[in-house]
């Protein structure tokens, strides 16, 4: 079941965001979330999510982004709980640095 971005508790969904943020771990430097329409027009949740540059080595990406998305899944359940396809984007510390578009 969808339910229309109008209808979630955006202040339950951010605490909900916050609690799990806080034990992704240490590679993570900063989680941010948007909510709005995907391109199919789905309500879905937008994570915006800053590495340490350690944590982005060709060597450890996947492992790091893959340890952090099973958690965001498993932690909020965005699609069952509250009706939102999640996306992920990954991007280092240094990189953030240098291109500003993200708040």
């Amino acid at each position: 079941m969808v339910v229309p971005t109008g209808f979630i508790n955006q202040a339950q969904l951010s605490n909900a965001v916050m609690q799990a943020a806080g034990g992704l771990g240490p590679e993570v430097v900063r989680l941010r979330h948007t909510i709005g329409a995907d391109t199919s027009g789905d309500p879905a949740i937008f994570f915006r999510i800053i590495l340490a540059d350690w944590g982005v080595h060709e060597e450890t990406l996947a492992d790091v982004a893959g340890k952090i998305t099973t958690a965001l899944f498993e932690q909020l359940r965005p699609y069952e709980n509250w009706g939102l396809f999640p996306y992920f984007t990954f991007r280092s510390n240094s990189e953030q640095s240098t291109e500003r578009e993200w708040a």
